[in-house]
């Protein structure tokens, strides 16, 4: 098979660009016009067409729809592929998905940085003289230049191709190609109307959630008073180290991790109390509902997922400024996502898989039984034997509250978290606890999860194998699934979990260097969730590929596979998602995985 490398150019302005616009919008914007388009086809010398139907002639004469076609950031040129030349190319990889599995944030993933590391060349600066301008504005020789640094651009891809795949897992190429498609071939619809009613009910409601929090849109600027307010809604105010004082002080400037997060907390009060503290009068909710909205009126929804977006556990992440991995369950966000006339989507939920491999790694038996009996409809299932440990009786799903805490004890515990942090963790789920309850909470979980600790003791001694590269054991776990070496844990798919400028203080511990730029301490419960959310992903991403090979993907979310298929297609694609989703992978053979698979017109009818 052909190997076609492509890199489009295209029309920008001051006020029409992807610096205030996100991909989809600008891709599919009536004032977009793609300028140059630079190809190679296999090792032979770049070519390139200018003007539309130059492009047309070319791209057709090559038969993409036969041929592997690469791009530096695929999500861009591919949608403009599909979008204007109504062109799938047969495969899609793309250097920047696999620049980010392998380097993390230890590189930038610009082409133009990348080429620089690699140490393969220039990537020039003609782009600057291009803003703009439309094709027939250009000068001869100004044209020329910019086709010159579009094949350039094209060479440096291919050969960062090159340098990238020796040794990058050929499955793990398959799921980018996937999630790429996600976005460039889009299918699922959204509900404008809807979305729209949803923002206006939001902003609405806003002034409102503010008085029910006991606090004006003034007073909200005061550290004090927006502290009580976050407090009379259950949430322990953030708190960081003043660089100035060393003292403990709130973290409510607009930097603020901790601030920041309540940002996306699931309940709209916090959203807006923080909305109107960061001076921002929209909350998550309504900027998503916004964009959607918007996205809806221009087609179906594209999908936007980062591959390897997360830099520990390569997990997709939300791009494109549209976070799809983060809509609330019961949300109005997932009943606007539906399904095109004649179609429905399936959606298959891998059942409480993180649970299942935290306690799988750590060889914790009895735990594993308790999945075994309940996918054979023999016993409760985990989340409420956790709940009946908790409260000393016998819980059972129609105790919704019970076992919904009992749910978040076996999930957040297995992490090896504090009281403080399980409380906070309990509240975004409506559970209320005092200090004394989430430590009495914490030692029911570990006096019933012995080889969980074991786990995280081993993930603890592991940091310094990888920081030092003298090892105590070979491999992190006691089943040979996690192979240690220096800088880095290796995953069974070939890809590493990496903790970059890992170091030790005597004061503090272990820490490194976060997504965000930030010290990150790291602990033995903080490894464990890594591993397990990295293991997790590998799973459910190979099982969403093997069903894809009998109809696409079209949305992804941690645990969860959608799919978009005819009526009578329904059934026979279900009884597919059961059958590869019930089925473990080579390396995990005796873990015990189940999979609950609904169909809905809307993507909030599947629960």
């Amino acid at each position: 098979m052909k190997l076609v490398t492509v890199d489009f150019e295209t029309h920008y302005s001051s006020d029409y660009t992807l610096s205030k616009m996100t991909t989809e919008a600008y891709i599919r914007d009536p004032r977009f016009e793609a300028l140059i388009v630079g190809v190679k086809v296999d090792d032979q010398i770049p070519l390139r067409a200018i003007g539309f139907g130059h492009m047309q002639m070319l791209l057709d004469s090559l038969d993409l729809e036969n041929c592997a076609v690469l791009s530096h950031h695929a999500h861009f040129d591919m949608l403009i592929l599909n979008h204007h030349f109504q062109i799938k190319p047969k495969i899609i990889l793309d250097t920047l998905s696999m620049a980010r599995a392998i380097h993390g944030i230890e590189v930038s993933g610009s082409l133009k940085k990348l080429a620089e590391h690699y140490q393969l060349g220039e990537k020039g600066e003609d782009i600057i003289q291009a803003k703009g301008l439309r094709l027939a504005d250009f000068p001869m020789s100004q044209l020329l230049a910019y086709a010159q640094y579009c094949m350039n651009d094209v060479e440096l891809t291919y050969n960062l191709f090159h340098r990238l795949v020796h040794d990058f897992p050929k499955k793990e190429l398959k799921i980018i190609d996937m999630v790429v498609r996600m976005f460039t071939e889009p299918e699922l619809l959204l509900d404008e109307q809807k979305l729209r009613d949803y923002k206006l009910t939001i902003d609405s409601e806003k002034m409102v959630l503010l008085m029910n929090a006991g606090v004006t849109l003034d007073e909200v600027m005061s550290n004090v008073k927006f502290a009580e307010a976050l407090q009379r809604l259950d949430i322990d105010p953030p708190m960081k180290i003043s660089p100035t004082t060393g003292k403990k002080t709130f973290a409510f400037a607009k930097t603020d991790r901790g601030l920041t997060d309540l940002a996306e907390h699931p309940d709209e009060r916090v959203q807006a109390l923080v909305a109107a503290r960061l001076g921002n009068k929209t909350t998550i909710n309504e900027t998503r509902a916004e964009r959607m909205a918007d996205m809806g009126s221009r087609g179906p929804a594209c999908i936007y997922l980062k591959y390897s977006g997360a830099a520990q556990t390569h997990r997709l992440a939300g791009g494109d400024s549209m976070n799809w991995q983060n809509l609330q369950r019961k949300g109005t966000l997932r009943q606007c996502i539906y399904a095109p006339a004649g179609k429905v989507l399936v959606v298959a939920d891998s059942r409480n898989i993180e649970a299942r491999v935290n306690d799988w790694l750590a060889m914790q038996e009895d735990a594993l039984q308790v999945y075994q009996n309940y996918d054979a409809g023999e016993g409760p299932d985990v989340y409420c034997v956790m709940a009946s440990r908790l409260y000393h009786r016998s819980i059972t799903p129609s105790d919704e509250f019970e076992r919904q805490f009992g749910k978040v004890v076996k999930l957040a515990c297995g992490y090896q978290m504090g009281p403080d942090r399980l409380r906070e963790t309990a509240r975004q789920f409506g559970i209320v606890i005092s200090p004394a309850e989430a430590q009495i909470a914490i030692d029911v979980y570990r006096a019933s999860h012995g080889m969980v600790k074991l786990l995280w003791t081993r993930a603890q001694d592991a940091i310094g194998t990888i920081a030092q590269g003298t090892a105590k054991a070979k491999f992190m776990d006691p089943r040979s699934v996690l192979a240690l070496e220096k800088g880095a844990i290796l995953l069974p798919n070939g890809l590493k979990i990496r903790y970059p400028e890992l170091g030790h203080d005597g004061k503090e511990g272990w820490s490194f260097k976060s997504q965000r730029g930030e010290r990150t301490k790291l602990y033995g419960g903080k490894v464990v969730e890594n591993v397990v959310q990295a293991l997790a992903r590998i799973i459910v991403l190979e099982q969403t590929l093997e069903i894809a090979k009998h109809t696409p993907a079209k949305m992804s979310i941690h645990d969860e596979a959608v799919f978009c298929v005819d009526e009578q297609e329904a059934e026979y694609t279900m009884q597919v998602c059961r059958e590869v989703m019930s089925r473990p992978l080579s390396w995990c053979s005796d873990l015990p995985v189940a999979v609950e698979v609904q169909t809905a017109v809307r993507y909030g009818d599947a629960k």
